[in-house]
């Protein structure tokens, strides 16, 4: 009987499901504070980091699933945070999306060829983010605690 109510146990904790971390890293309070409202229906945890040296060091220490990142702030910029990321063995394989208002082809080219998996204009469709996402994270819709999505 104990056997029994150990090995359901372990099934059950066997089960568990991984929760995506998602850094944020972008010097505008306020696209922190949207994406956090607009991503609660998913079964996610955001992390915040307001300018490039702060991306850096959460990224090392959360080790998250994805990076979102503007490239113009303070303290270092995208493509300081991007070549810091890529040269890292411990964070060089996290997929980062590129959010920016900058326009600019060559720009974009560069971040890419740095390693950066998307690039996205300022202002962003959340729907094309949420698309982007999914391509590098599972995005399940947040479920209550009587099973139903909420």
């Amino acid at each position: 009987m104990i056997a029994t109510a150990h090995r359901q146990k372990s099934t059950k904790m066997s089960l568990a499901v991984h929760t995506p971390r998602i850094l944020c890293v972008d010097d505008d309070p306020d696209l922190h504070t949207n994406l956090e409202l607009r991503m609660q229906i998913y079964d996610v945890k955001i992390e915040r980091a307001f300018y490039g040296m702060q991306g850096i060091v959460e990224a090392a220490h959360t080790l998250p699933d994805l990076i979102l990142m503007d490239h113009a702030m303070p303290n270092g910029d995208g493509e300081y945070l991007l070549q810091c990321i890529k040269s890292n063995r411990a964070t060089a394989n996290i997929p980062i999306i590129v959010l920016t208002g900058m326009r600019d082809p060559v720009l974009r080219n560069r971040l890419i060829a740095g390693g950066a998996d998307v690039f996205l204009n300022k202002p962003i469709a959340f729907d094309d983010l949420v698309h982007e996402m999914s391509r590098f994270i599972d995005l399940r819709l947040r479920e209550d605690e009587g099973g139903n999505p909420c």
